[in-house]
């Protein structure tokens, strides 16, 4: 039998957002539960802001030998170790997690359970050995690596962001697909550290962005070195004797080491019982009003969940 919790807020997802509402709400006096079934502070600390630039850190520091020149100060190549580099991503990230802990959030009266959530009707959650009844909730399940329906990327080794930061090698050539601020941002790191490096969008690199903006990072990342192939079309990739090939429309290829797949983002939302709640997707994204509200007023979504 299920043991049955009652709470004022019940949040969905430990990663910014969700570990920001917690905090806030467990500090005001609510009666809060937090249900996580992954690592605890989510994307951002362990695999999106704190260790990209942790490693962008390492990426400066090199590019400031480089540049010393400039000032009058003699330097030579930076000697990159990348396994130390990535050595001193992952104690960034462990001297970071004390905060995202399950004891830290516990000690705020939070209640932490460990397992998948899923909707069972539009006041409460399934997680695990508990049901939990709440005033309310919040959607805070983050996002996930989008893939492209690229012929032979299934097939092909490839890195994500939530991936490259276990890569200890550094690459030869790194081709990135995608020239968003995920793939422009470690297309830059990965080339101060040493790596050739090619992007490869269909569009332009950071299409979202203040264009004149866009001009000085695109001038930078090609007198860095950094090869843009922008508004290409990509037929198929494959591995190749170099370890991998992606082949563009016109039959071009471009071979590499290894590759980094940075496309888009998708919010988590499968699997979470949403039709149970009363919880309209539009699209497959929440629907959503002025206040973060979904077509159940009671359940509210923040950070990549919200879009």
């Amino acid at each position: 039998m299920a043991e049955t919790i009652a709470a004022d807020l019940c949040i969905i997802g430990a990663g910014s957002a969700g570990l920001s509402v917690a905090a806030g709400a467990a500090q005001l006096g609510r009666k809060v539960v937090l249900v996580e079934k992954g690592e605890m502070g989510g994307d951002c600390l362990n695999y999106g802001c704190v260790p990209s630039k942790a490693l962008i850190a390492a990426a400066e520091h090199a590019a400031s030998i480089r540049e010393a020149r400039t000032f009058g100060v003699g330097a030579s190549e930076p000697e990159v170790d990348f396994a130390a580099v990535m050595d001193h991503v992952h104690s960034v990230i462990a001297a970071i997690a004390p905060h995202d802990s399950v004891e830290r959030f516990e000690g705020f009266g939070v209640r932490v359970i460990r397992a998948r959530a899923e909707f069972n009707g539009p006041r409460t959650v399934s997680a695990g050995d508990y049901v939990v009844e709440a005033k309310h909730f919040l959607i805070a399940t983050g996002s996930s690596p989008a893939t492209p329906p690229i012929p032979g990327l299934a097939e092909t080794p490839h890195f994500t962001n939530e991936t490259i930061f276990a890569n200890r090698v550094r690459p030869v050539h790194l081709i990135v697909i995608g020239g968003g601020p995920i793939g422009t941002e470690l297309a830059q790191a990965h080339r101060r550290l040493g790596a050739a490096v090619t992007i490869v969008d269909g569009l332009t690199i950071l299409n979202r962005e203040d264009p004149e903006a866009v001009e000085i990072v695109r001038n930078r990342l090609v007198e860095e070195g950094v090869v843009l192939r922008e508004q290409v079309k990509i037929a198929r990739v494959g591995k190749s004797a170099a370890g991998v090939a992606v082949t563009l429309d016109g039959g071009e290829t471009i071979e590499g080491s290894h590759l980094l797949v940075a496309a888009g983002r998708r919010a988590n939302l499968a699997g979470l019982g949403l039709e149970k709640a009363g919880v309209k997707l539009d699209g497959g994204k929440l629907v959503l009003d002025a206040r973060l509200r979904t077509t159940n007023k009671r359940i509210y979504a923040a950070g990549d969940a919200a879009g």
